[in-house]
């Protein structure tokens, strides 16, 4: 078995593929833009991804080359790349207006809601989930794991119960973190505004090898 790894500079030059040369900074606030309006979904450029394998799979074409991509893209989408430009712009010229009316305050805000806010909820989400839970169910007893208990896989306790508050992605790639202590599992998945997770009301009366 042997080893190697390649440049995203060779992968360009083997596909033949162009870099597009933009203003510094300029990139991520396109994307931004273009992601804002969806000037690039697929009622306009097409399932893209799914367009380069039926690129590759048409049988009619005498070559398979980045300009080949370009013109059966073109073929098949004629005002495409034009209807995501207008849309992306607009929203571009919108963004760039609401940015102009931005102060160095607004700057501190962003910082402080992101280090003592953003991220302290991001890492604190086990407590308002037990908290939440506990308040459903009527029970005032509930709390954190310590430092030491959460060595042992444990997120909190309701009802003296340990309980495990993980996200919906770890509970389908993870593994408890003590295997031998199969503690009551509660998976949730967060979304745009709001945390998503279901329960058995019954948790609270759970012992620490059930799963609820």
């Amino acid at each position: 078995m042997a080893s190697s790894k390649i440049k995203l500079d060779d992968v360009s030059s083997a596909n033949g593929t162009q870099k597009v040369s933009l203003p510094k900074y300029s990139s991520q606030v396109i994307n931004l833009a273009n992601g804002y309006a969806k000037a690039t979904r697929p009622d306009n450029v097409g399932q893209v991804s799914e367009d380069i394998k039926r690129f590759r799979d048409d049988e009619t074409l005498s070559g398979y080359s980045n300009q080949d991509w370009i013109n059966w893209h073109q073929n098949h989408y004629p005002n495409g790349i034009q209807k995501a430009t207008d849309e992306a712009w607009a929203m571009f010229v919108k963004m760039r207006n609401s940015l102009n009316t931005v102060t160095k305050d607004d700057i501190r805000k962003w910082e402080e809601d992101f280090v003592y806010s953003k991220t302290y909820d991001g890492l604190m989400v086990q407590n308002a989930i037990i908290t939440k839970i506990a308040n459903e169910i009527g029970s005032q007893n509930f709390r954190l794991a310590t430092p030491e208990e959460e060595r042992q896989g444990i997120d909190g306790f309701i009802n003296d119960n340990p309980v495990q508050i993980k996200s919906e992605t770890y509970d389908r790639t993870g593994k408890l973190h003590n295997e031998e202590l199969q503690c009551v599992v509660v998976s949730y998945t967060k979304k745009a505004k709001s945390i998503l997770f279901d329960y058995n009301p019954e948790i609270g009366r759970a012992s620490c090898r059930e799963r609820v």
